[in-house]
Formats: C-alpha cells, sequence, structure tokens
C-alpha cells in the first residue's frame, strides 16, 4: 500500500507540473512554390527568445502537419524549422494565458535551387533531420549524464527502444549493425559500441536501412527492412584503450574481484577479461562477454541463461547460473582483426570453473486415485565444473559477390560432483511407506571439437542468390558414477542396498551439409530450394560394476545393467517453394517438404533393429500487410540415449527405462503474429498465436508400485495438441527532460496431454494464464522508478477419476528505484515479493528479497566509483518454485546467500563506463 500511495503521490506531482504547461502551436508545412505540396517530416524546434538551450522540438507527419504540446504562456519563443532540401525558417511566437493555443496555418518554406550549404547557428542545430533514406540525431540536443555511453545516448532518442539485452529497434525495425564514421568497430559487434563509447564523442547519430539486407531479400517490405546506426563522432579515433576494474569484498569472506580491458589501434583489437567472486552471479554480463569477449564473433553453439542472470556459453558457465550457492571464476583473450585485403580474422580462449554448494527440500504431492503419493525429499550437492574452450573465425569476401567464413572450435572439460538425498515417501500425510539415502560420487569429462563452413554466393540478377553451409562435428562425453544407496520399505520390514560404479560413455560423430538456392521467375513469383543432409554416428556405451566385498574394487560386472548402443545412418531434408507476391500487402509461399530417415541401430545383448521412414506434406506461409501467418511440419526420430533399453537405477525410488519400440514424431506447427510500431504514438504492439498438433509424441509411462517405487518408460502417443497466445502493447513519452515507458500483456496455454500410472490412461488439459504490466519513469537521470507485476494461474484437468484436478496460483511483483543526487550520491534499492497459493508445512508461501545499496562518485566523469550495498535485507535465504507435472504438484526450496553487505569499489578505465545506478548494473557493472 505504500509503494502504491508514493506513486500515486508522483504521478500527481508530474501532472501538476505539466498542467502548467498547458500553450499548444499547430500549424502545416508547404512548398513555396506549390502550396499542395507538403512538407513531410520536417523538424520544428523551439527555443525561447534569447536562448540556445533547445526547449522541444516535434517532426511534421506525413502531410505536414505538426502539433506542438507543453508550451509556457508569457514566453516568446523562437522556431526554427528544417526540411531537407529547404531553406531554413524561422518564427518568433509567444502565446497568451488568455489563448493558449495558436493555429500558424499555412507556414511556406522555399526550396534550396543550388548545392551550397546553408549556414546554420550552432546553438539552433535541429535535434533531427529527415532526409530522403537517412535520419540524423544531433547528439547535443539529447542531454545525458558525463559517464553516459552511447546505449544511454540512444535511449533518449525518439522512436528508438533498448531491450534488456540491448537490442535496438528504430520505429519498429530491428538494428542490423552499428557503424563508427561509417566503419564496424570491433569487429561489427554492436554493444561494444554501444555499452563503451561514451555518448560525450558522439556527433551524430546517423540511421539508414540495410542496403544489404535489402539486396540479399528483394521482397523484404519496408516494415521488415533491419536498419544501420552510424555514429559519427567529434573527432575520430584511430586508438585507445577503455575498459573497467573492480573489487569487492563482505561479510563471511565475501569477495568479488575483476577487470575487462580493450585495446585497438586502426583495424586490429584485443580484449582480456578476468573474474571471480562468490556472491553467485556472473563476473560480467553476457552481453561483454559475447561481444568484448568475442563469443559473439567466434560464434557460440549453445547459450542457457538463468532466471537470476547467470549464463553459459558453449558449456561455459560465468557465474551465476544454477542454485545453491556458487563460487565462480574465469578468464580469456579475444582478437579480431581486418587485413589489407578485408580478411576478418577473430581468435578466442576461455577458461571458466564454477563450485555449487545446493541444499534443496522438495515436497511432492502424487494424486493417485483417492489416495496421494507424498514424496519429501532433502538434498546436499557439491559440483565442480572446470571448462576450456578455443575457438576462431575467418571471413572473407572472394569476389564482390561472393563471401565465406570458416569457424573451428574445441572445448575440454572436467566436472566432479557429490551428493547426499534423503527420501521420506507417504501413503497419503502421515503413513510412511519408504525412506532412502542415497549417497553419490561422479567423475567426468567432455570434449568436443567442430568446425563450420559457409559460402554465400548473390548474383548480377536481382533476387538470385546460393547459401551452402557446411558442419562437422565430434563429441565425446565420459561419466563415472558411484553410488551407495539404502533403501527401508515398512510394510514388510524389507531393505536393499546397492554400492555401484555405472560407466558411461556417449560418443556423436556428425556431418551436415546444407545448400539453399533461390531463383527470381518474374517480378512476381520467385522458387526456392533447400536441401539438407546428416551423416550421424552415435553410440550410448553403459557399463555398471557392483563393488567386490573382498577387495572393495568395483570389479563385479553386472550384465542386466550393461549394455552398448552404435547407431549410424543418414537423414535428409529436401524443402521447395514459391513465393508469390501478389501486390505489396499481400505474400503467399506454398511449398512441400520431403523428409527420409535410414538408421542403423545394434546392440551387444538385445536385438538389433534398422529404422528407415519417409515424410512428406504440404508448408505454407502468407503474409498480409502486419499479419503473417506460417504452416511447418517436421519429423524427428528419438534420440539415441531413449532408446538404452538398460535401466538408470543411480535413484533407488525412481527407476528410468528406455524403449527401443520408440517411433519418430510428427508435428504440426501453425504460427501467426502481428508487429506494428505506431511511430506517431511511439507505440508498438505484438500479438502471436503457436499451435502444435504431435502424432508419435513421446510422454513418459508410470509404474508406481505398493512400496512406493516408482519406474518410468517413455512411450508413443497420438493426439497431442497445444495451442498459446501472447501479446504486448507498450507506449513511449519522451522529451528533453523525462521518459516514460509504459506497457502490458499476457501469455496464455492450453495443452491436451496424455498421463498413464499403473496403466491407467487419461487424457489431461493443461491450462495456464499469466497476465502483466509494468512501468518505467525517468525523470532527467536524476529519478528514476519502475514497477512490474504479473500473476500465472495453472489449472490440470483430467478424463479419468483416478486423477484429481490441480491448480496453483503465483504472484511476482519487482520494484527498482535510483536517486541520483547531486554532488556524485546515487542510491538505487529493488524490492521482490513473490506468492503462491500452495500451502505445505514448513514451506514459506511470501518471499520478500530486498536488496539496497548508495555509489559514491569520484574523479573527472565519475571515473571512480565506490559503492555500498546489502543483499537480501530481509534475509529470506531461499528460493522457491512451484509447478504442476502430470499429475503431481512439485514444491521446491533451495538455499541461497542470505543477507550479507558488500564494499565495492570500481574504475572505469578511460571513462568509458555506463551510467551509474539502474537494473542493468545492480550488484553488477
Amino acid at each position: 500500500m505504500k509503494k502504491i500511495t508514493l506513486l500515486l503521490f508522483f504521478l500527481l506531482l508530474s501532472c501538476v507540473l505539466f498542467a502548467q504547461k498547458n500553450g499548444v502551436l499547430t500549424g502545416s508545412l508547404v512548398d513555396s512554390a506549390n502550396h499542395k505540396v507538403t512538407l513531410d517530416y520536417a523538424t520544428i524546434s523551439v527555443f525561447k527568445v534569447g536562448d540556445t538551450v533547445l526547449t522541444t522540438y516535434k517532426l511534421s507527419d506525413d502531410k505536414g502537419v505538426f502539433v506542438i504540446n507543453g508550451l509556457q504562456t508569457g514566453i516568446k519563443y523562437r522556431l526554427v524549422i528544417n526540411a531537407w532540401q529547404y531553406h531554413i525558417l524561422r518564427k518568433e511566437i509567444m502565446l497568451e494565458a488568455s489563448s493558449p493555443k495558436a493555429d500558424l496555418g499555412k507556414l511556406i518554406l522555399s526550396e534550396k535551387t543550388n548545392n551550397l550549404q546553408e549556414i546554420v547557428i550552432k546553438g539552433e542545430r535541429p535535434p533531427i533531420i529527415v532526409r530522403k533514406d537517412t535520419i540524423e540525431f544531433n547528439a547535443e540536443s539529447f542531454k545525458t549524464l558525463p559517464s553516459a555511453v552511447v546505449e544511454d545516448l540512444l535511449k533518449k532518442l525518439p522512436g528508438v527502444s533498448l531491450d534488456d539485452d540491448g537490442n535496438i529497434r528504430v520505429n519498429g525495425k530491428s538494428v542490423s549493425k552499428i557503424l563508427v564514421d561509417g566503419k564496424e568497430f570491433f569487429g561489427g559487434d554492436q554493444q561494444i559500441a554501444t555499452k563503451n563509447l561514451p555518448a560525450n564523442i558522439i556527433d551524430k547519430v546517423q540511421v539508414m536501412d540495410d542496403q544489404e539486407a535489402k539486396r540479399a531479400d528483394p521482397d523484404l517490405v519496408a516494415a521488415d527492412v533491419p536498419q544501420v546506426i552510424n555514429l559519427k563522432l567529434k573527432r575520430a579515433i584511430k586508438q585507445g584503450m577503455f575498459g573497467k576494474l573492480y573489487g569487492g569484498g563482505g561479510s563471511g569472506e565475501l569477495f568479488e574481484t575483476g577487470g575487462i580491458l580493450n585495446i585497438f589501434r586502426d583495424t586490429a583489437q584485443v580484449s582480456v577479461l578476468g573474474y571471480g567472486n562468490n556472491i553467485n552471479k556472473p563476473g560480467f554480463s553476457m552481453s561483454d562477454i559475447q561481444r568484448i569477449g568475442g563469443f559473439s564473433r567466434g560464434g557460440s553453439s549453445s547459450i542457457m541463461v538463468s532466471s537470476s542472470g547467470g549464463f553459459s556459453l558453449d558449456n561455459v558457465s560465468f557465474g551465476g547460473l544454477g542454485s545453491g550457492v556458487q563460487t565462480s571464476a574465469g578468464g580469456g583473450a579475444n582478437f579480431n582483426t581486418v587485413t589489407k585485403k578485408g580478411v576478418k580474422i577473430n581468435a578466442r580462449y576461455f577458461y571458466g570453473q564454477t563450485s555449487d554448494l545446493i541444499t534443496r527440500e522438495t515436497n511432492e504431492d502424487q494424486k493417485l486415485g483417492q489416495g496421494s503419493l507424498i514424496t519429501r525429499n532433502s538434498s546436499i550437492q557439491d559440483n565442480r565444473n572446470y571448462i576450456h574452450t578455443i575457438s576462431g573465425k575467418i571471413d572473407f569476401k572472394i569476389d564482390s559477390l561472393t563471401s565465406m567464413f570458416i569457424s573451428p572450435s574445441i572445448t575440454l572439460g572436467t566436472k566432479k560432483g557429490n551428493g547426499l538425498d534423503l527420501k521420506n515417501s507417504y501413503r497419503g500425510s502421515d503413513n510412511k511407506i519408504n525412506d532412502a539415502e542415497n549417497n553419490t560420487l561422479s567423475n567426468g569429462s567432455n570434449t568436443d571439437y567442430s568446425v563450420s563452413a559457409n559460402l554465400y554466393k548473390s548474383f548480377k540478377k536481382r533476387g538470385r542468390s546460393f547459401n551452402s553451409t557446411l558442419n562437422i562435428s565430434k563429441r565425446d562425453n565420459g561419466n563415472d558414477n558411484f553410488n551407495t544407496s539404502v533403501v527401508n520399505f515398512y510394510d514388510d520390514g524389507t531393505s536393499r542396498k546397492v554400492d555401484q560404479l555405472r560407466g558411461n560413455e556417449v560418443r556423436n560423430f556428425g556431418i551436415s551439409l546444407s545448400a539453399n538456392y533461390s531463383e527470381p521467375i518474374n517480378k512476381v513469383l520467385s522458387l526456392s530450394f533447400v536441401a539438407r543432409s546428416n551423416y550421424l554416428e552415435n553410440e550410448n556405451a553403459l557399463a555398471t560394476f557392483y563393488k567386490n566385498p573382498l577387495n572393495q574394487s568395483f570389479d563385479v560386472a553386472v550384465p542386466s545393467l550393461s549394455e552398448t548402443v552404435r547407431q549410424t545412418g543418414v537423414k535428409n531434408n529436401l524443402t521447395s517453394s514459391l513465393k508469390l507476391r501478389l501486390n505489396k500487402d499481400l505474400d503467399i509461399n506454398p511449398g512441400v517438404v520431403l523428409n527420409t530417415i535410414t538408421l542403423r541401430n545394434r546392440f551387444i545383448k538385445y536385438e538389433n533393429f534398422n529404422q528407415n521412414y519417409t515424410f512428406f506434406a504440404p508448408q505454407l506461409s502468407v503474409r498480409y500487410k502486419i499479419l503473417s501467418m506460417q504452416y511447418t511440419p517436421s519429423f524427428s526420430e528419438p534420440s539415441v540415449n531413449s532408446i538404452q533399453p538398460v535401466a538408470n537405477n543411480t535413484d533407488p525410488l525412481f527407476i528410468q527405462q528406455g524403449n527401443t519400440s520408440l517411433q519418430p514424431e510428427k508435428s504440426h506447427n501453425l504460427y501467426v503474429s502481428t508487429f506494428k510500431y505506431d511511430v506517431k504514438q511511439a507505440m508498438n504492439y505484438n500479438f502471436s498465436v503457436n499451435g502444435i498438433m504431435r502424432d508419435n509424441s513421446t510422454v513418459m509411462s508410470r509404474q508406481v508400485s505398493p512400496v512406493g517405487v516408482q519406474t518410468s518408460k517413455p512411450v508413443n502417443v497420438n493426439g497431442i495438441w497445444s495451442l498459446s497466445m501472447f501479446g504486448n502493447l507498450s507506449k513511449d513519452y519522451k522529451n528533453e527532460k523525462r521518459q516514460i515507458n509504459v506497457g502490458v500483456g499476457f501469455g496464455t496455454s492450453y495443452r491436451k496431454s496424455l498421463v498413464i500410472v499403473n496403466e491407467i490412461k487419461s487424457n489431461t488439459y493443461n491450462f495456464s494464464v499469466g497476465p502483466r504490466a509494468n512501468v518505467r519513469l525517468n525523470l532527467n537521470d536524476k529519478f528514476e522508478f519502475s514497477q512490474r507485476y504479473s500473476v500465472v494461474m495453472s489449472k490440470s484437468m483430467y478424463d479419468d477419476a483416478f486423477y484429481t484436478d490441480l491448480k496453483t496460483t503465483s504472484q511476482t511483483s519487482s520494484s527498482e528505484l535510483v536517486v541520483r543526487f547531486p554532488k556524485g550520491v546515487v542510491w538505487e534499492s529493488n524490492y521482490n515479493i513473490q506468492f503462491n497459493n500452495q500451502k505445505v508445512a514448513g514451506f514459506n508461501n511470501r518471499l520478500q528479497m530486498w536488496n539496497a545499496g548508495v555509489y559514491f562518485l569520484f574523479l573527472k566523469n565519475d571515473r571512480l566509483q565506490l559503492k555500498f550495498s546489502v543483499n537480501d535485507i530481509l534475509n529470506s535465504n531461499v528460493g522457491r518454485s512451484v509447478y504442476i507435472s502430470e499429475n503431481s504438484i512439485r514444491d521446491t526450496q533451495t538455499n541461497n546467500l542470505g543477507r550479507y553487505g558488500l564494499m565495492t569499489m570500481t574504475y572505469n578505465i578511460q571513462n568509458f563506463g555506463g551510467k551509474v545506478g539502474g537494473k542493468s548494473s545492480f550488484f553488477g557493472f
């Protein structure tokens, strides 16, 4: 309630302040020679007479009309009107309190008759100039903090938006590249420039269509043409160095440290970074690692992101991934250059290590007829991972129409872990039927080699192109799992003990070759062919040994728990499609898909079998204005792990089996979406619907024994389908001193599946709906406030009375406040609440997380920053998740660091640092 009252106060205060500026100017711009010719997207700049500080500005619309709100009465203003290829028009006007609205009628501008550059008074440079194919922003018209970087500048530009990952859109169109003085900077990575170049060295920001994308696809509609941003600097930068160093410590021997250094000279760039901490967070943001670390230039084969902000790239964890308490460290270097012949060369090396201590409490309530099976699990795990990755990329042009790249990579990793699981199972709430203690110790290693090559060729004939990609990969993964388990069954008083070594070697080798050819037939019709072929060799070798009581070695082979599966074969895919562009608003693309799969599966003890499948289906995509629809069929075979017939018994109360009879899954996907950005209203919205039907879908069939032992096995079922819908609406309110973003959205899904327990089959219908809303307020970078709220309601219903309908409701609220005081003091706070209606003994339904910190800024342009922060002020000390799976509700709580204080100092080299305070830098840099 206090937060709502505070928010209403600020909104009321804003309304009172802005209500005093009720003056309105309107008018239209026309050509002097022909008054029927209107001047579209001209810039009307407003200054107070005798002052060079820009008061406000507007662009004329597509009919030459402009409306300027929020002007003061009794003040004399000077209008400066700039239109491309027209002489500048200046006009003075004063609005009276008795008549605050004035219509200037038609304002006449004369066209320039020569190419001589008109003299522009420095203080009158328009904030925006719209030329034929370029939008140009005057950077000095958009005020930023001394420590601001290009990203902060872009956020202030009208029509420009950035998401949480730093991706940029201009008037709803994605930005494909960012240039600096017309050239690529650090290999063309967008966020190297936006997150590191200081805003105060930028003279102009120019936005234009991506001509390469238009040449590659001449049928691109205007709304889909990517944009290119060119940053014009006040002075040329030929060489330099930028980066940051930070270090800090806190209570309980907590620490964090790290540094990034970037050095560039002409066309060569080197980046070095290192980090270490034990506070459950990444050493750097993903964008820093991808761009500065060079993962985006060298190519990333896999990305994993956690809800807490942690992430891994190419299996290298950079901290904060997963749950529990984590210590992480790593470092590496990236080199990028362009030779005199235009060959781009990139090389990188990275090392990462993590150590996780996880304490978890899980309560699972599985409904079975009139009763239930309740499982309570307490576990402790200590896991360690060490990863090295080496990669490179060579990108070059064979001629003006042909380009090629080659990218090799190597990943070497080892992992170690040990854990203790304590399980108790109950029939109902208090009838204990078993308990189990399971100790595990694992050692593993993985080695991945891969090389990728791509050839792209365009032709002089517009729309004709050829693209081919070759991928070769080899992966060897081995794991030795030692586990000792003791299970006690209370119904019959028996016990089971297992002391075993389970060794698993998984090897994969594959060669993939694809080719894509497009041929325009005429202005309306074009034809495309896509062919893909994959050769594969997969092996899953499983060997189990019991401990020999005579010598305490694991040398007693267990044939029933050992088997090797070898799979070889070829998969082919051929797609042919027509593209009919009937007019500028309507495209229709029908096509056909042919898939063939030929696999040989060989076993040591089990019967060998072959798999030969052919799949043929139509496909279709349609675009009408901003609405698009795609129907896509697919066909996928079961993995070699799923057909491994030997059971996984490492959890004595949950046995997992394979199934050699699994068939390939057939799916039909229908996707409908729309997206629009309203330039005039600074509003964007999107809506999508996705429906999927599956035959031979894989679900888990489970057997629950009377003593509580569960055995699962994958089986094929038909008639599985799902329908999901998502929608978002957001609007920006921007002027020179305030920015407000308001957004609402929702996500909903409905899924029909099948649950099978003890041979009792039932259709299950899972429904969930999740509305959300957010608001962000920025007042001249002095005060920032944001609020997000979401609720998710889930329900599962069943046809068979053996199963009980289930439902959950969870709510999440996130608040953030940043206040920048004079004399270099910044205070920030964020407060999160999670509430769930599931009530389980010993589990907290209301989790609160409150973090706060204060910065002190020193040296020129805030180069030195000292921060005092407190994490988890309310000492929640736990994370929680609740979800429905088949006929169960699972409630899990996991440990975290709890309350701690931290003092961190950051030094920004060359002041190429970011704006201080805010979500992107909270407890990070």
